[in-house]
């Protein structure tokens, strides 16, 4: 076993140590958090307005999709 192989598995030890130690002590997301990280579905909210051409182009797609 070469010295990097020596030192590269002692570093993903520390890192495994490291996040066995600060992983326990993470929170759950809140309603809240869900609620920022959440995409809005409607284009007017995200500020983006399409013209009938371009609805028509995608209008297919999105009923596919759902």
């Amino acid at each position: 076993m070469s010295l990097q192989d020596k030192k590269r598995a002692f570093l993903t030890f520390l890192a495994w140590l490291f996040n066995s130690i600060f992983a326990r002590f993470s929170t759950k997301p809140t309603v809240d958090d869900l609620k920022k990280a959440d995409f809005k579905t409607s284009t007017q909210d995200m500020g983006i307005r399409f013209t009938e051409k371009i609805r028509d182009v995608f209008r297919f797609r999105w009923i596919r999709k759902f």
